[in-house]
């Protein structure tokens, strides 16, 4: 049996590359993806995400994240990875509130894998649309993703 996976991405598309998360999945709407596979986005908070995990075995979370790397940077991390994290550190563009929603996840026994697919932004300010530079890195993303959910 395939396992169950959520593809979500999140962020605020009026604050720029916030949006690569939403981005991201409105042209995955466009590909005829597995059966197996949902796709979720929004501008959401933490909470509310944890609404959307139970049921599925793998979750993917796209996020414009300050990896401190250079603008258009993406990188796949495991979710050992963000926990070590102090929550004083601002790694996603939406504060604490994604940390504190893996965390509790976890504590709650919420029993699934997370990936998330940290994009570092170039321009969160108050605009709508990504930079050039996060626009064309868009298939890249895809791209991971894909490999995501094909494991």
């Amino acid at each position: 049996m395939m396992k169950k996976i959520l593809v979500t991405g999140v962020g605020s598309i009026l604050r720029g590359d916030d949006g690569v998360g939403v981005r991201v999945i409105d042209e995955l709407e466009k590909e005829k993806l597995s059966a197996n596979v949902k796709l979720h986005s929004g501008d959401v908070s933490g909470l509310d995400l944890l609404k959307v995990f139970p049921g599925h075995e793998r979750i993917v979370i796209v996020d414009a994240a300050d990896i401190k790397e250079e603008p258009g940077t993406v990188r796949v991390l495991d979710l050992s990875e963000i926990k070590k994290a102090d929550f004083k550190d601002q790694f996603s563009t939406h504060g604490m509130a994604l940390l504190e929603t893996l965390t509790l996840a976890e504590k709650i026994g919420l029993d699934m894998e997370i990936k998330i697919v940290a994009v570092q932004p170039e321009d969160t300010s108050f605009k709508l649309g990504l930079s050039a530079l996060i626009e064309q890195k868009v298939p890249d993303i895809i791209g991971k993703v894909r490999e995501l959910i094909s494991i």
